[in-house]
């Protein structure tokens, strides 16, 4: 009979056992929450999608100029597109403002960017473009979200147009969150 009582007594966990576990794996998810930082992590994911949009894009103007000897904005004449109102983008306008819309367009049309690319407004709204004649390039930009895109060396112009070298920015030790910049 002792036996028995002796087994019905050490079956189960207290109540107080259970809080106290349950308290010890709430502070490790509270530490392992604290140290992923998922907002952080969500704003790297965004910066990648638009850095990989900007680069498609750019990609995607070379490649047309490749066949047309001639950049989509350029005069029909030309072998251009006209889109942009035949003006060079100069990087003060999104890719999905203004009349940069067109010039999406015109690079879908040719099959140089996919058709769902102009649809992906949350991700080209970010992006900046302008054309760089003197070395006949066109310089991409976009201003990162994330912390450590913002620290990148990479990261250093204070203007979306992406001609100014600012050591205000993040990436120089400054406090001006500024852009992504390349070609």
């Amino acid at each position: 009979m002792k036996f028995l009582s002796k087994i019905k007594s050490s079956k189960g966990f207290t109540l107080i056992e259970l809080l106290v576990v349950i308290g010890i794996l709430g502070i490790l998810a509270a530490a392992l929450v604290a140290t992923i930082d998922p907002f952080e992590q969500l704003k790297k994911a965004s910066d990648s999608n638009i850095k990989n949009a900007l680069v498609e894009y750019l990609n995607a103007n070379v490649r047309y100029y490749t066949t047309h000897n001639a950049y989509p904005w350029d005069a029909v004449v030309d072998g251009g597109a006209a889109c942009n109102g035949a003006a060079a983008p100069d990087g003060t306008v999104a890719l999905n403002a203004g009349t940069m819309p067109s010039c999406t367009t015109a690079l879908t049309d040719e099959k140089e960017l996919k058709s769902a690319f102009g649809t992906a407004t949350n991700v080209i709204k970010e992006i900046y473009v302008r054309y760089d004649a003197t070395a006949n390039a066109i310089v991409g930009c976009f201003k990162p979200g994330s912390t450590s895109q913002q620290k990148n060396s990479e990261t250093k112009y204070s203007d979306s147009a992406g001609t100014v070298v600012d050591p205000a920015c993040i990436s120089a030790g400054g406090a001006t969150n500024c852009y992504w910049c390349t070609q």
